[in-house]
């Protein structure tokens, strides 16, 4: 299930709160996040005044906190001071000496509660209406910040969604053939011998019934060969499917130069290509830089990325070529991989990643290279791979965080 990354947002809602708070002149805000029955801090303005950290909690019903007022009656709360009101003289924020408050209710981006927004004070404080109209603003900036995330989630489930259902219609599709191939052979080998039995219990089995069943049986052992053929397939299927759905252990890391990195991807890919009249150049910058990285996943990820040339972008290409340019910045590790082949056309881009996508020109493969590329270099390398516009050919781009 997708879970929204909150870590930029409360590091920016801490900051917004500092400024309320200075402007306010308390000691304390806080945004708290209501979840399970459960209050608890999210943000936080940075004052040594302020007692309360982000994780504090409290269980939310009958606790008699400022907060569940404000959630349960979804309205604003204005306390200047709690020791001379009857009604939260008691409430536990006295005793981390919070007498003041005011609070407004956050929803969510499904309108659903998600907490609250407050400042406190440890004296009386009689909060003015351009007070209550900032903390209203920033309510409302909140509220609009939590609807983005909610639309992204939202998107990112409906893509999950569309996904699946091309992974699910791609397994049955690639699937089904062989094993119906499979059925087909074990029934028609069934129903002869099947036949043969019946006549031979009723003492009707003639001369030419019995030969056709030891035809029948001469062509077991083809039939054992389609069998082998198409449950073998079923097998690799299988198995490339595996590594789309699951995450391998990752390999270990190893420190290596510029230099040494083009020098095992030459020898590597080469290999892939010795058959075959391609032309490969790897270039970079400053050989002895060194880096970190998982050798062997990012051969895999650039081996997929030859084979989709291979299999489909060399079609009437008198010189295919390949070329490869390393860059290493600060932050960043880049490869940019180009081919001089057929190109990928503005309407695929955006689905060539997609599990058993293949082009309008590509009727051949299971259409998952891609999309395990992806899987390897966005999970196990922590990293980025997308296509680039390109005049001529296909070119990809590769970001590894160093």
């Amino acid at each position: 299930m997708y879970q929204p990354n909150y870590d930029e947002l409360v590091q920016s809602w801490n900051k917004t709160l500092a400024v309320l708070a200075l402007i306010a002149e308390v000691p304390v805000a806080l945004v708290m996040k209501i979840e399970n029955n459960i209050i608890s801090v999210f943000s936080k303005n940075d004052n040594q005044a302020n007692p309360y950290e982000i994780g504090d909690s409290e269980e939310l019903e009958d606790s008699g906190l400022y907060c569940e007022h404000v959630v349960k009656t979804q309205n604003l709360l204005n306390i200047p001071n709690a020791l001379i009101d009857d009604d939260w003289k008691d409430n536990p924020d006295i005793k981390l000496n919070m007498i003041s408050y005011l609070g407004l209710p956050i929803c969510a981006g499904d309108t659903t509660p998600f907490g609250t927004i407050c400042i406190l004070d440890s004296k009386p404080h009689e909060y003015n209406e351009p007070i209550i109209k900032l903390l209203e603003t920033i309510k409302q900036s909140f509220e609009t910040q939590l609807k983005l995330l909610h639309q992204q989630k939202q998107a990112f489930e409906q893509q999950q969604f569309t996904e699946l259902a091309t992974l699910i219609r791609g397994i049955a599709h690639e699937i089904n053939t062989p094993l119906g191939n499979c059925i087909t052979t074990v029934d028609v080998t069934k129903l002869a011998l099947n036949d043969t039995k019946s006549l031979l219990v009723k003492k009707q089995l003639s001369q030419q019934a019995l030969q056709n069943t030891l035809d029948t049986l001469d062509t077991l052992e083809n039939t054992n060969e389609l069998l082998d053929r198409n449950l073998t397939a079923c097998a690799h299927k299988i198995r490339i499917l595996q590594d789309l759905l699951y995450t391998k252990p990752q390999s270990s890391k190893t420190v290596i130069t510029l230099a040494q990195l083009s020098e095992s991807l030459q020898e590597h890919l080469k290999e892939q290509i010795k058959y075959r009249a391609i032309k490969l150049d790897i270039n970079y910058q400053n050989p002895h830089s060194q880096f970190e990285v998982e050798i062997e996943l990012l051969k895999q990820v650039l081996i997929i990325l030859l084979q989709n040339s291979m299999e489909h972008a060399f079609n009437n290409i008198a010189d295919p070529a390949i070329e490869i340019n390393i860059f290493n910045f600060d932050e960043v590790l880049k490869i940019h991989y180009k081919d001089n082949g057929n190109g990928i056309s503005s309407t695929e881009l955006s689905s060539i990643f997609t599990p058993f996508f293949k082009g309008s020109n590509n009727q051949s493969g299971l259409g998952l290279g891609l999309s395990i590329a992806k899987k390897i270099v966005s999970q196990q390398l922590q990293g980025d791979i997308c296509v680039q516009e390109s005049d001529a050919g296909a070119h990809f781009l590769i970001s590894l965080p160093k």
